[in-house]
């Protein structure tokens, strides 16, 4: 009995922590890489998590402890062995413009409901896993995905333009901030617009000519240095200012009012699904490329340990980040070792070196962002679903422009509720076929894509490539019947061919019943075939056998065909 327990708790603790699974197979020859993979990786955590909480207006530290403990986190519950999480540009300024509209009494109360919001985001993740919801992200459609990038991605260096001009208070969402600048363009201070383009200018080239060097710390270290040496702060150019050192330290705010936290729910749980969603599609990218499997359900418990470590630590909601992930594999990590390495640079960051980012310039964390951001502007997959897919690229646009008009939350919403309309749409008008056989074979196929095929005298054959359910039951029995009626010669007998459809309800089951009975008026008998064992045992349980005859398992056209013409020959 112990080493029957003893056994199932070392597969659980397997199972839950995959580190101990990896880390007694890793290959020492893997080490360099990683090592190096790290140094290089956190050369872009450290400015990208400082620009990444300005956005989501908390202090600068919280960006390098929201990146410390994600990585940490993700190396012992993580699956792919390439991903970097921490904090991102679009979870950063979702939380900022939808925390901000919850949050009143100033700086202290914001940063107490960023807590609770992060961990309620870890708690929905851990949530998920228990039931093993990981199978949902699936509903959410690449249209939707590519329309939510490049909005997010312009919706954020709208939030940049201020900064970068060196002018204050703009906001709301993309179309306000930009009439703000656009009437107050007057404002604008000449050093900080020149600091920031250039910062631009020497992002942008060093992304496309080398985009293996670090040119982001590069950039950051050269406006700190030139911000000492010079008086551009007296002329208006603004900085981080101090950041404070140490470790993150347990930190739990007073807990809110229970109207409140009814009020971060829903912000939560959009942070969930973006973070997850972020993730996953980074995580299933870099297991693509790389040749390995991932497991989707422990995806979302690494991203609950991760959201609950960055919250309980004083950081922000956090995800996997698709172009630190892309650095990381671009240079040769390999394992999440990487992880660990940049989890330990931080460390050393936050003990000994906060210091110098001091006179980090506020409109070179606004270059940062700008040029971090112009990867999720996908051009090229609105332009492939434009010429694929009509509908997918209006699905596409309608995302992109709920986010620019109202804001990162209602895009988030808006596009799961289109994802799942989109789904609804191709279950109920499943694609349907009529069969007819193939000569000189037993095969049936659909006769409008294969003219060869004919039709078996007397009989119609029919398909529907889908699962039946209450939601297309109806539309099923009606398309059925009108291509029955569209018949040059009216048939004998209509044969349900069930192969493509795995699945059946009881409403569906009815349907059937129903689309006997009014075949019946046309003196046709129907006839199934093909059906699935499973879906033969609920067909069987309703009257439908009793009615149209035998059912069988996973019986073929044909020889219902044979077995109805014996029948009726009888």
């Amino acid at each position: 009995m112990a080493d029957s327990f003893g056994d199932r708790l070392e597969s659980a603790l397997d199972s839950m922590v995959p580190l101990i699974e990896w880390l007694p197979n890793y290959n020492p020859s893997w080490l360099r890489r990683d090592v190096l993979a790290g140094i290089t990786v956190t050369a872009s955590v450290i400015p990208e998590g400082l620009a990444y909480a300005s956005l989501a207006n908390m202090p600068p530290v919280t960006g390098l402890y929201a990146g410390l403990l994600a990585t940490a986190a993700y190396v012992f519950f993580g699956t792919s062995r390439q991903v970097i999480f921490g904090p991102t540009s679009a979870l950063a300024i979702l939380l900022a413009a939808s925390v901000g509209s919850v949050a009143t009494g100033g700086t202290a109360a914001y940063v107490g409901l960023v807590f609770w919001t992060t961990v309620l985001v870890g708690v929905f993740a851990v949530v998920a896993w228990l039931f093993q919801l990981g199978f949902l992200v699936h509903f959410i459609s690449d249209s939707v995905l590519t329309g939510f990038s490049t909005g997010a991605a312009l919706y954020i260096m709208s939030t940049q333009i201020g900064p970068l001009f060196g002018i204050d208070g703009a906001s709301g969402v993309f179309f306000e901030r930009l009439a703000y600048i656009g009437t107050h363009l007057g404002a604008t201070n000449l050093p900080t617009l020149l600091l920031g383009v250039a910062a631009i200018a020497v992002l942008a080239l060093g992304e496309w000519r080398f985009p293996r060097l670090p040119t982001a710390l590069i950039v950051v270290l050269a406006s700190i240095l030139l911000l000492t040496v010079t008086d551009l702060q007296q002329q208006g150019v603004a900085i981080v200012g101090q950041i404070p050192s140490g470790l993150p330290a347990l930190t739990i705010p007073a807990v809110p009012s229970l109207s409140t936290i009814r009020s971060l729910i829903p912000i939560a749980g959009a942070l969930f699904l973006l973070s997850y969603v972020q993730g996953i599609g980074a995580i299933e990218t870099f297991a693509r490329e790389n040749d390995y499997e991932i497991d989707a359900n422990q995806e979302l418990l690494s991203t609950g340990v991760a959201n609950l470590a960055a919250g309980l630590g004083g950081g922000f909601a956090v995800g996997g980040s698709m172009s630190r992930s892309a650095l990381n594999d671009a240079v040769g990590g390999k394992t999440q070792v990487t992880s660990a390495i940049v989890a330990g640079a931080l460390v050393v960051v936050l003990v000994f070196l906060t210091e110098i980012f001091t006179n980090l310039p506020e409109a070179v964390l606004a270059a940062v962002v700008i040029v971090a951001v112009t990867s999720l502007i996908d051009l090229s997959g609105l332009r492939r679903l434009y010429t694929v897919s009509p509908s997918e690229f209006a699905i596409a646009v309608a995302v992109l422009v709920a986010v620019l008009a109202f804001g990162m939350l209602w895009g988030v919403l808006i596009g799961v509720v289109l994802s799942l309309l989109n789904v609804i749409a191709h279950v109920s008008a499943p694609v349907t076929a009529v069969l007819g056989r193939v000569p000189g074979t037993d095969n049936f196929v659909e006769r409008k894509r294969h003219p060869e095929a004919k039709p078996v005298q007397g009989a119609f054959v029919y398909r529907v490539d889908a699962p039946l359910f209450y939601a297309n039951a109806t539309t099923i029995r009606d398309d059925l019947l009108d291509r029955v009626d569209a018949e040059e010669t009216v048939p004998s007998l209509v044969v349900f061919d069930l192969i493509s459809s795995p699945s059946i309800d009881v409403t569906a089951a009815e349907m059937l019943e129903d689309l006997h009975n009014d075949l019946q008026k046309r003196e046709i008998d129907l006839r199934v075939a093909g059906a699935d064992p499973q879906v033969a045992r609920v067909l069987r349980a309703t009257d439908l056998e009793q009615k149209i005859g035998q059912i069988g398992d996973e019986e073929p056209v044909v020889e219902v065909i044979q077995r109805w013409e014996r029948d009726t020959t009888n």
